[in-house]
């Protein structure tokens, strides 16, 4: 069982791993900095193709996806390179990292306080992991949230068939303005220079769209940044969203998930996909994950969890993304109650409905968020401890008006 007895967090699983996997892999990969030029060409290439001739918009389709699975894999790049299992020197850190992320607009230090920081330090808090989508108390009083929810996969809605196109960089925005801010990644002055820097990197690209025109800057841009967004999103979106919340212990075989695809597309994304063996050893290359994998699997045995990414998709939009606990996620307009994904890898399903407006289960919590989020004492103790809900919606209510968004 996952809880509270048996989690355990990742520096415990860190230490006792470490005998099972070879020195050799713990050391920094700088060979990896070869994918860079490749890309860099790959796009340079398409570009020029696309600027220089008037190829049919067919071709121009297809140059199109090329760049922006190039756009992709500079992003999985640019996370090795800052966790730092690439090169040692900071400096080279962040030019090159900050030259991958340039499509995305974010730069290193937005990255490694949202992702490094708050992401990896934070895994499925509600609130505090920013990747998370997190409990039913964060969605009470929100009404911005509530409808950014309904982009969200297992929320029913039929505009959620976008959120793999876009929300990679919509959070990206997000967690520079808001979560930032929220959370304190940095002090005052800091914070505005980073603002400043994402701003200077959308005027790069105004400058680009003003300099070829807005029919290339389509193929170029606009079109390849929705493709990096699904390939970003695809891995992203099913490496937690249906895991368990945890709240006291950060436990990767808990609130973790790796997906797994055919091997050539593995090398070619650079591991990204052994999601729980990063969590662990974040500061490992991917290149070596395969060893960690192969030692959780004989040290854990089935607790290790894996799916292959198309059945990690159709999960995804088929689960509802909010916790009402720890093991349960919950639908907000229907009520229907969902399990989060099995210790040993069982899907979720279907277990329960509650009333409509949902409700959080756990008093303590929820009270503890909503004093973080803050929220007036009347509001908390209306939403939390039970004090006269708002009137019941009929979960058929929910249900219809699904279908017609």
């Amino acid at each position: 069982m996952n809880d509270a007895a048996t989690l355990q967090a990742c520096v415990q699983y860190a230490k006792e791993l470490r005998a099972d996997i070879p020195q050799e892999a713990f050391q920094r990969n700088p060979w990896r900095l070869l994918w860079l030029p490749v890309h860099l060409a790959i796009i340079g290439g398409a570009t020029t193709l696309m600027l220089a001739t008037e190829i049919h918009w067919g071709w121009r389709l297809a140059l199109s996806a090329v760049i922006g699975h190039s756009y992709g894999v500079l992003m999985f790049l640019a996370h090795e390179i800052l966790h730092g299992s690439v090169v040692k020197n900071a400096r080279l850190q962040n030019w090159i990292s900050g030259l991958c992320m340039l499509p995305y607009c974010i730069g290193p230090a937005h990255w490694k306080a949202w992702h490094n920081r708050a992401h990896h330090g934070h895994t499925s808090q509600s609130g505090a992991d920013p990747d998370s989508f997190g409990n039913v108390t964060m969605f009470i009083c929100n009404r911005v949230a509530r409808f950014m929810l309904t982009f969200a996969p297992g929320s029913g809605y039929r505009r959620s068939w976008l959120f793999l196109g876009f929300w990679f960089s919509f959070h990206a925005i997000t967690t520079l303005f808001l979560h930032s801010q929220r959370y304190d990644y940095w002090n005052a002055a800091r914070r505005r220079r980073q603002i400043a820097l994402f701003f200077a990197m959308v005027a790069f690209w105004a400058g680009v769209a003003v300099t070829v025109g807005m029919r290339h800057f389509l193929f170029l841009y606009v079109l390849p940044i929705i493709v990096a967004n699904m390939l970003q999103m695809s891995y992203i979106a099913t490496n937690h969203l249906f895991c368990d919340e945890t709240e006291d212990v950060n436990d990767p075989l808990a609130n973790s998930l790796s997906v797994s695809v055919p091997k050539w597309l593995g090398w070619l994304h650079l591991n990204f996909g052994y999601h729980i063996e990063h969590h662990i050893y974040p500061y490992m290359n991917p290149r070596h994950a395969p060893r960690v994998r192969a030692a959780l699997e004989a040290r854990y045995g089935r607790r290790y969890r894996s799916l292959p990414i198309l059945t990690a998709l159709r999960v995804l939009y088929e689960t509802p993304p909010v916790h009402l606990s720890q093991k349960e996620l919950v639908d907000l307009d229907t009520g229907a109650v969902f399990s989060t994904l099995g210790v040993e890898c069982e899907l979720p399903r279907q277990i329960d409905r509650v009333t409509v407006p949902v409700r959080p289960r756990r008093t303590a919590a929820a009270l503890r968020l909503l004093k973080l989020e803050g929220s007036s004492p009347a509001i908390e103790t209306s939403a939390v401890i039970g004090a006269p809900p708002a009137p019941a919606t009929d979960p058929a209510d929910g249900a219809a008006r699904k279908r017609a968004a």
